[in-house]
């Protein structure tokens, strides 16, 4: 939407209408061309026909127009704008009816069409009714597309104007072009440096942006329900409309939030409470707070010499006395007190995991005692094994830093000690998790230790609980390692899921 801006306060509503008018003549285009993958989905398609034409930048519009998203003039921008290209676009709709024939859908709902499109879409009568498509348009979501568009998301409000975005990617900074010119401040959005440079000049002046720059954290979530109502009344199908909640929404709002979405007239509502899930894909920048250098007090855990352990002694009483300092030295290093140092000489194994079209390599060394070193080549980043070795001599268990590579998912798959790997963090994990069961004595798959588990004799104790963190379930199938996503808990090894 914001491309329409002619820069004189206004919409170009003629190349609105002229754009409208296309995409609808593409996108159905679009149906007849598309190969379906089932026949009754081929059916239903034909004989309903149904668009999908959309918007984004409606936030960016409301910037240009300096009007503030959530206000009662941005709830009447969007009746405004989403109610012309809706019916712009049943009037093209209409036009290739008449040139290609309707949907085959219509005659049986021909009264319903005719009081929907002359008497709710406000069409002329004097136009033959004679509609191409079941519906036309509708708000998808468009997060990554609009990236692309160098505009806002959809109907959504802009995030924030400094933000961070994780995913399957990487780790990128962005800035907002229009928050940065207000400010004075020149980006070049192809240039890292000029990128990071802006975005920490907007954080850091913020607060002097005019009024009407508001992010999708500044409103609250029954403005966000008002936005998405005023689309959803100018929309056939749906919206994507995420009501953006703050840290401390309690149940009542929650609850009060979805009956008001019900009373608009919203077919749904989407409720995100902000910092509720871990790897949140968008995380605002903050500016650093100006205060008074801390204070910085290290502890340090002191090892009591053993008593009466002399250089000279009887074998036991050596041995004895090793012991009782191997296991001061644990406790001490489980508490993160002391940090290892790599020693000369470590032993380990290597696994070649073909993975996305290269050879995965992941070497895993250990003292027969404890796993101290990882390293990672080839469709990875060499700081994966650098960041876990650290781990790992600095006091996180074997079984904690393979939860977290464990969180890394992607896009490509390979089946791997009787597990399913979706990223190549996740096949370091596993790597690390065979090197700990074999220094335990356990075999290399936790199905095959599952399996173990059930059959071990009565009176002895089960072994499930060493072989993964404490926060990752087992599976009821094959006793391997359940996670908790989406409301749902799933398998990686055996594809069990169950949602909740």
């Amino acid at each position: 939407m914001n491309k329409f801006y002619d820069r004189e306060n206004r919409l170009d509503w003629d190349r609105l209408a002229e754009v409208t008018h296309w995409t609808t003549r593409f996108l159905d285009n679009v149906i007849d061309t598309c190969a379906w993958p089932l026949p009754e989905i081929n059916d239903v398609v034909k004989r309903t026909r149904p668009l999908g034409l959309g918007i984004m930048g409606f936030a960016d519009l409301c910037l240009n127009l300096k009007i503030s998203y959530g206000s009662a003039s941005s709830i009447d921008l969007m009746d405004e704008v989403m109610g012309f290209i809706r019916r712009e676009a049943w009037t093209e709709s209409l036009r290739l009816g008449a040139e290609r024939g309707v949907f085959p859908e219509l005659e049986s709902n021909r009264e319903s069409y005719a009081d929907f499109l002359y008497n709710e879409i406000g069409i002329s009568r004097e136009v033959p009714l004679t509609p191409r498509n079941y519906e036309v348009t509708t708000i998808a979501p468009t997060g990554t597309i609009s990236l692309v568009a160098e505009t806002s998301s959809g109907v959504e409000p802009n995030f924030s104007w400094a933000y961070v975005r994780k995913d399957t990617l990487g780790t990128r900074t962005y800035v907002h072009t229009l928050a940065a010119q207000a400010l004075g401040v020149d980006v070049d959005q192809t240039d890292a440096d000029s990128i990071d440079a802006a975005a920490s000049y907007v954080v850091e002046h913020e607060h002097e942006l005019p009024g009407y720059f508001i992010s999708a954290m500044s409103i609250s979530a029954e403005q966000h329900v008002h936005v998405l109502a005023a689309a959803q009344r100018n929309v056939d199908n749906s919206v994507s409309k995420t009501c953006n909640g703050a840290v401390n929404d309690t149940l009542e709002s929650v609850d009060h939030l979805y009956r008001l979405a019900r009373q608009l007239g919203c077919k749904a509502v989407s409720y995100y409470r902000d910092g509720s899930r871990e790897g949140q894909v968008l995380t605002s920048m903050k500016s650093e707070a100006k205060t008074e250098t801390p204070t910085v007090v290290t502890t340090t855990t002191i090892i009591e010499p053993l008593d009466e352990v002399a250089p000279i002694g009887t074998e036991s009483e050596n041995e004895a006395a090793a012991r009782r300092l191997a296991e001061a030295e644990a406790a001490a290093r489980k508490q993160g007190a002391i940090r290892l140092e790599r020693p000369r000489e470590l032993r380990g194994a290597t696994w070649r995991i073909p993975f996305d079209g290269q050879n995965l390599y992941v070497t895993v060394n250990h003292d027969d005692e404890m796993i101290q070193e990882v390293f990672a080549t080839g469709p990875i980043s060499g700081g994966v094994g650098m960041l876990a070795s650290k781990m790992l001599r600095g006091g996180f268990d074997a079984a904690e830093v393979s939860y977290s590579l464990n969180k890394v998912t992607g896009t490509h798959a390979v089946w791997f000690n009787e597990r399913l790997l979706t990223s190549p963090e996740q096949a370091v994990a596993e790597c690390l998790m065979i090197t700990n069961r074999r220094l335990k004595g356990h075999p290399d798959s936790a199905r095959a230790l599952g399996k173990q588990t059930q059959t071990a004799p009565v009176g002895t104790q089960p072994v499930i609980g060493a072989i993964m963190s404490t926060m990752i379930s087992t599976c009821p199938e094959c006793h391997g390692q359940l996670e908790h996503a989406s409301g749902c808990e799933f398998c990686r090894d055996c594809g069990y899921s169950k949602c909740k």
